[in-house]
């Protein structure tokens, strides 16, 4: 570790005492190239305070104003080890060291830290990814995820834990006896975490209406789609409850867009590439909002981030690959499928700069929409195999999760009942953030690893 200081980058920690000896301190220390020091308390310390220490640069404590510090570290601080009798101990002492310290002052680093700050074996669980995504067909969702009781959804971890790895697996779960009252949907997300709050509210109703600006509020047939396109973070996780259901019709239909993202690739590569070099846009347009983004119809994320995907692209464009390298590239390619975007009736008009990355120029404008529209029909293809559509007439009590960036849902028409007795469900929505914050605690809690978000 003396060999590290201060030239490269390095966290320590350190338990000391204050000059008088009252309390003790839990400090982490960071010095990096830069010959920079970073140190804060711990939680859970008395009179926590954080403070950021440079070379010739200084910080004062975003704490109370009575444990507010002004520290000088000098550039040219070094520590030696020292020996001691603990096997899970390491002591440092310094030189050159902070002004008010003399020359004994030492440093003692638990090594359990020390590995956990290395990820090592034998520490806190590793950061793993997450397990591979399946994609289904209707009749294999319906043998992978049976339905989640709500009871145990709301009151044991493991159950939580296992229906969120299935939504991000499988994208869909159903929970089942949901207590058929309006506030019942926001204790299923808040299970999780805090609602998302848009112009809709925190929660909102699916039910026809009089003259309505959405045809989700008719009776109408409702073709596959994603929700909130047109927001620049749409919503990851979709909950819809029902409260009431029709007499006739309204069954609910979901297929998996990320296996006809894998099934396109396969059939017809350049079409896949296509829609994933250019961004639609998508809007909502209406008096007292005006919502818009575009986003790829297929968004990908490779290891090596954007250089990598442009790469991989481009070679599915050419025509120079072995049969062999095709289907690695394939393969990578089907593995780094982010999300996708797809909601026709939200479709904002196209324009160049926005969809392909050039200024506006008719005809060409037009060659490369002809090409999308080529594409996405043959995606629309996939969307729509019968054999990839699960269709439920949800009943009173049951209620949906799905992942609203990879799940397109769907209605078919239904009655209307008298007033007041027509279909209701019961909608709201989760951010990504939370969705994977509760995913890791779960993990850490129940001893498993701790899952990464997809990049």
């Amino acid at each position: 570790m003396a060999g590290l200081l201060p030239d490269h980058s390095v966290t320590v920690t350190e338990m000391t005492r204050t000059p008088d000896g009252a309390r003790s301190q839990l400090w982490a220390y960071r010095i990096g190239m830069g010959r920079e020091m970073r140190a804060r308390r711990y939680r859970g310390h008395p009179q926590i305070r954080t403070c950021t220490l440079r070379s010739n640069w200084r910080e004062r404590s975003t704490g109370s104003p009575a444990y507010s510090c002004v520290i000088y570290i000098p550039h040219n601080i070094q520590a030696s080890r020292k020996p001691t009798t603990e096997q899970e101990e390491i002591r440092l002492q310094w030189t050159n060291d902070v002004a008010g310290y003399d020359g004994e002052h030492e440093s003692t680093f638990g090594a359990y830290l020390l590995r956990e700050l290395a990820n090592a074996p034998g520490s806190v669980p590793a950061v793993a990814p997450l397990p591979k995504r399946v994609h289904w067909s209707a009749a294999q969702q319906t043998v992978d995820v049976p339905d989640v009781a709500y009871e145990a959804y709301m009151s044991d971890d493991t159950t939580l834990h296992q229906a969120l790895l299935t939504l991000h697996t499988h994208g869909l779960l159903f929970l089942k006896s949901v207590p058929e009252d309006e506030a019942s949907v926001s204790a299923i997300v808040e299970r999780i975490g805090p609602l998302k709050n848009t112009f809709y509210g925190s929660t909102w109703d699916v039910r026809s209406v009089p003259n309505a600006k959405n045809v989700a509020y008719t009776a109408q047939d409702l073709g596959f789609h994603m929700d909130l396109l047109y927001m620049q973070q749409p919503p990851r996780i979709q909950f819809l409850h029902c409260i009431r259901s029709s007499s006739e019709g309204g069954a609910s239909l979901f297929t998996d867009s990320m296996r006809a993202a894998k099934d396109l690739l396969h059939q017809d590569h350049k079409a896949f590439g296509r829609l994933a070099f250019s961004r639609i846009g998508f809007h909502y347009n209406h008096p007292e909002e005006y919502y818009h983004y575009a986003h790829p119809t297929i968004s990908l994320q490779l290891p090596g981030g954007f250089r990598s995907t442009a790469a991989a692209l481009e070679q599915l464009e050419g025509d120079n690959l072995s049969p062999g390298s095709l289907l690695d590239v394939k393969q990578e390619l089907i593995d780094s499928v982010r999300s996708v975007a797809w909601a026709p009736p939200f479709q904002s008009p196209f324009h160049g700069t926005a969809a392909f990355g050039f200024k506006p120029d008719l005809r060409r404008l037009n060659q490369n929409l002809q090409r999308w529209r080529w594409a996405a029909q043959k995606f629309s293809a996939h969307i729509h195999k019968p054999d990839g559509i699960l269709e439920r007439m949800m009943k009173p009590g049951e209620c949906v999760i799905f992942d609203n960036q990879r799940i397109l849902h769907a209605r078919r028409a239904f009655e209307v009942q008298d007033a007041g007795k027509e279909r209701w469900l019961r909608g709201a929505y989760l951010d990504s953030d939370p969705y994977y914050s509760k995913l890791r605690v779960l993990g850490r809690k129940l001893g498993s690893s701790l899952p990464v978000s997809p990049a």
